[in-house]
């Protein structure tokens, strides 16, 4: 089976020997689940960063289906338990298997991410849209068995920004992150990585993939948008673009236009940090971003 060479890269760089053989084992164990699950597999997804996924279809009514094979590292059991509370706007899932770390779940229909729509020059649409599937999140903590990674556990990586942006700016995101967590309404269970790519149209309604299953203050969900889709973010006026995005999560959602930008900023610091982790800079634009909020905070 052939790979992308970013994909390839990716799991070599971060799971080193481990990642290498899970690479050559992904033909064997895809068969082994295809008898398992009496399913026919056709072809690997595009654009794959650090789990498989691929396409098939079922073997007694032809549906189409989606397989994910979690990477060395993945934790079934999270991904599983946020996908049972959330499925009114989930796929459905077919089968699991612990040992292999995969699940096949159906394919949604017509399956086109809010991306297309950012390309058709449709931004504020699609921004209005993730406010109305954030809506539908956000179910308290006290529903949740697996112990999901608080979100405040993430403001250590904020150092790893020190002389890549200004320092002043990585104090102001640990301090913002801090207090934000801190003055939460409650916590709840959050997505975590909610933006365009991870949002397929399902008939006449929108569903979620690709939790990354964290617990947090609720607003913290708008953050993963603010600088996606990566690959084709919108053209023009970056400031207009951004402000645009803010207003209308503010007119959607019920938080504070300050706790929605604070938020934008901080997980635009985090993906940051991320960043440098996985390739040692910041994209272009993630840093324009990063300018621009950080300004809006200070002009208030």
């Amino acid at each position: 089976m052939n790979y992308s060479d970013a994909f390839t890269k990716n799991i070599q760089d971060t799971f080193g020997t481990t990642g290498k053989v899970w690479l050559q084992s992904l033909p064997s164990l895809i068969s082994e689940l295809e008898t398992t699950w009496q399913w026919k597999f056709s072809h690997p997804a595009k654009d794959l960063s650090y789990n498989f996924v691929g396409f098939g279809k079922k073997n007694v009514d032809g549906n189409e289906v989606v397989v994910k094979i979690l990477c060395p590292d993945g934790v079934l059991e999270k991904e599983l338990q946020w996908f049972q509370v959330y499925p009114d706007v989930t796929p459905k899932i077919l089968g699991y298997d612990p040992q292999i770390r995969a699940f096949l779940m159906e394919k949604m229909s017509p399956g086109q991410s809010l991306k297309y729509l950012v390309q058709r020059g449709q931004d504020a649409e699609a921004t209005r849209i993730l406010a109305k599937v954030i809506q539908h999140l956000g179910k308290p903590v006290d529903s949740v068995k697996a112990p999901f990674r608080h979100v405040r556990d993430f403001i250590p990586t904020l150092s790893k920004l020190h002389g890549k942006v200004p320092s002043e700016l990585v104090h102001l995101a640990a301090f913002l992150f801090q207090d934000l967590c801190m003055t939460a309404s409650q916590d709840v269970l959050l997505h975590g990585d909610l933006h365009h790519d991870n949002v397929l149209s399902s008939g006449d309604s929108w569903s979620v993939i690709d939790p990354h299953g964290y617990v947090g203050d609720p607003a913290f969900e708008v953050g993963a948008m603010i600088g996606n889709p990566l690959d084709c973010y919108p053209q023009g006026d970056l400031q207009g673009i951004l402000e645009k995005r803010l207003q209308i999560l503010s007119e959607e959602l019920s938080w504070d236009a300050q706790r929605i930008l604070g938020w934008c900023f901080c997980y635009s610091m985090l993906s940051a940090a991320w960043s440098v982790e996985d390739q040692q800079e910041i994209p272009e634009t993630l840093l324009r971003i990063i300018w621009i909020l950080g300004q809006k905070l200070s002009d208030v």
